[in-house]
């Protein structure tokens, strides 16, 4: 187990409910110690997907391989797993900190108590700890969950839409703690329909709509086969008509909202153009580079196959 590279292997999954196909042979890797995006609009499988992974739903077809080893076989592998489900399963009357000391002592966390307390910490949850979860903000039960699924030390951890309800300040701090557990070695598989946090995070992704892989591998060839590597600059100033003369050197051009457009080739070259407009007194009131949508991936991704 020690020399496998993969800590997840999906070989044609096929998975029908009734006469629905949910998932068509659905074949990726996750590599040991990356950070590995499933992305896809809500119904796109990436649920089902989820539970067949962790072996709590049966597939028609195909198989799952956990660090080499089937973990239907195997279900000690599952002690290496944190998960993050979509729909949080908590006792709505036990206490932040109830609900984590449960938890911790029927996965058998060595020293459980001391765990949850460091996590209560770690994520900043000692004012809502003898709080009832179910009078918690969903941002913050969020974080509970985060926080339960890192209870057992995991080698892998499996995260379904993890940012969903979080604040912009808590969805920078947990996207910086994934950082530094790939770092110490850990396997992340997070599933998103937001491409700004996959870019931030992820290695490797792998595509999926109505349940078959549309794409997978890494960013950099998804753009150059989709073309949408090719960034637009969103610029606004105290005086857009006057902005637009100063970078026509740049192809500067005016939206219909009257905001600035311009093409650039990364997001530093964007400071580049804000200097020049304060260097001509000019005060830039917005500028950022416009991220391709998922539907715009999706309809690239389409055109090419």
């Amino acid at each position: 187990m020690e020399k496998e590279s993969k800590a997840v292997s999906v070989e044609g999954i096929m998975k029908k409910f009734g006469s629905k196909t949910v998932l068509n042979n659905v074949t990726f890797t996750v590599q040991k110690g990356s950070i590995h995006g499933l992305i896809g609009h809500n119904g796109a499988g990436k649920t089902t997907l989820f539970r067949i992974i962790l072996g709590l739903l049966n597939p028609d077809k195909g198989f799952v391989k956990i660090f080499g080893v089937d973990p239907k076989r195997d279900l000690s592998i599952k002690s290496k797993i944190g998960y993050v489900s979509e729909y949080l399963a908590f006792y709505s009357q036990l206490t932040v900190r109830e609900n984590l000391i449960r938890f911790g002592y029927l996965r058998g966390v060595n020293d459980c108590e001391k765990v949850v307390e460091d996590l209560i910490g770690r994520f900043e949850l000692s004012e809502v700890a003898n709080m009832k979860f179910a009078k918690l903000s969903m941002g913050t039960k969020q974080r509970v969950a985060i926080a339960r699924a890192m209870m057992n030390d995991p080698k892998l951890l499996i995260l379904d839409e993890f940012l969903a309800n979080i604040d912009p300040v808590w969805r920078h701090k947990i996207k910086e703690t994934l950082k530094d557990l790939k770092k110490d070695g850990v396997t992340t598989l997070v599933s998103t329909h937001i491409l700004a946090d996959v870019e931030e995070l992820c290695d490797h992704v792998t595509i999926i709509r109505m349940g078959e892989i549309l794409y997978d591998g890494g960013l950099d060839d998804l753009y150059l086969k989709t073309g949408l590597r090719n960034l637009v600059a969103k610029i606004n100033t105290n005086d857009n008509a006057k902005a637009c003369q100063i970078l026509a050197y740049a192809g500067a051009a005016r939206a219909e909202d009257g905001a600035l457009i311009i093409p650039v080739g990364s997001e530093e070259e964007v400071s580049t153009l804000v200097q020049a407009l304060v260097d001509n007194k000019l005060s830039v009131y917005e500028a950022r580079v416009l991220k391709p949508s998922l539907e715009e991936v999706y309809s690239r991704l389409h055109g090419v196959r």
